[in-house]
């Protein structure tokens, strides 16, 4: 097998993100050793049948880094995560309805300036075997006006990662709206599991915000320390033990054993972390005395005429991980944006984001803690545009009131609630060896200029 060329990439931090550095080529050269790392496959083999050998392998490997690879076992691995940890659900409506298409051929030939490869059009961007998208659909005006499936079939589903942490952003900004959460309290006041700690002195708004001022961001540092509160953290939600000394861990332990950053206090940065979302889906369950699913379906899935359940992975205690563990199929992905936008009637039996709630979201972030972030600088490589704040877990917020969210490996959601718009991918894009470069959001961010001009 050819050698793989390792490239420099900026991190991109992200649902147990990882990224390569030149002096840390032997860490991922090592892991692409393992059977199934590699890029072998075209993301069209996960539209078939895997064999039980393949599949037998894929489990036999299965971790998290292993996954965040991006490799042959990574496309099953997207597809079946319910295989490999307990899953809870949340039902649609009885009522389903499918959505209206209005496609529009002209989108076809959208151009975007890629780092690589210079201008693309959307459908040879699509089709090119190195961004290797699997699922991608453009809603305008409660109708798919644009849709592929390089990668898989429209009924298969596909795990969200980080672009689920817009689900657990929403139901807080539903509590905050009815008075049952106050955002400059203590997350504590919400979580006594976690009294006494130093999450004392962080309020629910830095944890939404991840502006948090303690040591657990998602750094390319932090992602490969074994031993880092970040690694801790992953490998308690996934069942894998402590790696200096063998122990499992609960996620809850790792959060209490945080600390705070010399010279920072909370409100001050903006440091993506996902133990935050974590905090976030049990300070839910702790205000609704009921489960994240059944939450979940009673405020959002319940109201919504999908085809099919969302699927949330759980940790060894029980509690969901919406901060990244989600499946559902492309479409009901984007079934879940259009209810940020005016059309939500056409997904929804009733209005489930209001517009208290959507104001909550769009403007509860501090651009000071946006200027010169990680996230901020992902921003412009990933729409070509750079964004202005962060806000209720949507890490990228621009001026005209868009928002957005990215998550591992390549997937996004994008909601444009002026231009009544909405853009949802999926893919299986690793970090490394020549991949890594996204431009869908770009795509969407046009198609809904365009569209809205029209």
């Amino acid at each position: 097998m050819k050698k793989p060329t390792i490239k420099v990439l900026t991190p991109v931090l992200s649902l147990l993100a990882f990224s390569v550095i030149a002096s840390e080529e032997n860490v991922i050269e090592k892991a692409l050793k393992v059977e199934g790392a590699m890029v072998n496959l075209p993301v069209s083999a996960a539209k078939e049948s895997f064999s039980p050998q393949f599949v037998d392998k894929a489990r036999e490997g299965f971790n998290n880094f292993h996954w965040q690879m991006g490799g042959d076992h990574s496309l099953y691995y997207n597809s079946y995560m319910n295989e490999f940890m307990p899953t809870s659900m949340a039902s649609p409506n009885q009522q389903y309805k499918p959505l209206e298409r209005n496609i529009q051929l002209q989108l076809d030939d959208l151009v975007v300036e890629t780092k690589t490869k210079g201008e693309m059009g959307l459908k040879e961007y699509l089709a090119d075997p190195q961004f290797r998208t699997q699922g991608f659909m453009l809603i305008h005006e409660g109708k798919v006006v644009y849709e592929a499936y390089p990668g898989m079939k429209p009924t298969d589903r596909h795990v969200w990662a980080s672009s689920a942490k817009t689900m657990v952003g929403l139901i807080v900004a539903q509590l905050v709206d009815e008075g049952k959460v106050e955002t400059d309290q203590p997350i504590t006041t919400y979580l006594p599991e976690l009294k006494g700690t130093v999450w004392d002195k962080i309020s629910v708004l830095n944890v939404l915000n991840h502006t948090t001022g303690l040591d657990n961001e998602e750094t390319l540092e932090s992602i490969l320390n074994p031993d880092s509160p970040v690694v801790r953290f992953f490998a308690s939600i996934t069942g894998s033990p402590r790696a200096s000394t063998g122990e499992m861990e609960s996620w809850l332990n790792v959060a209490r054993d945080t600390h705070e950053l010399e010279g920072e206090g909370p409100g001050e940065l903006f440091r993506y972390a996902s133990i935050n979302t974590m905090l976030l889906t049990k300070l839910v369950e702790n205000v609704e005395e009921a489960k994240w699913a059944r939450v979940f379906e009673e405020r959002v899935w319940g109201k919504v005429m999908a085809r099919q359940p969302v699927l949330f992975n759980q940790a060894p205690d029980g509690l969901a991980v919406p901060l990244g563990l989600v499946l559902s199929t492309v479409e009901d992905k984007a079934r879940f944006g259009t209810l940020f936008t005016p059309s939500w009637s056409a997904v929804a039996t009733e209005q489930v984001v209001t517009d208290d709630v959507l104001k909550l979201i769009r403007t509860n972030g501090d651009p000071e803690t946006h200027k010169n972030s990680t996230k901020q600088a992902s921003a412009y490589s990933t729409f070509n545009e750079m964004t202005s704040s962060q806000s209720y877990q949507f890490d990228f917020i621009f001026d005209d009131g868009a928002i957005g969210k990215s998550g591992n490996l390549g997937q996004f959601i994008y909601i444009d609630p002026e231009r009544d718009f909405v853009g949802v991918m999926f893919s299986t894009n690793p970090y490394h060896s020549g991949y890594g470069e996204n431009k869908g959001p770009a795509y969407m961010r046009q198609a809904a200029k365009l569209l809205a001009d029209q």
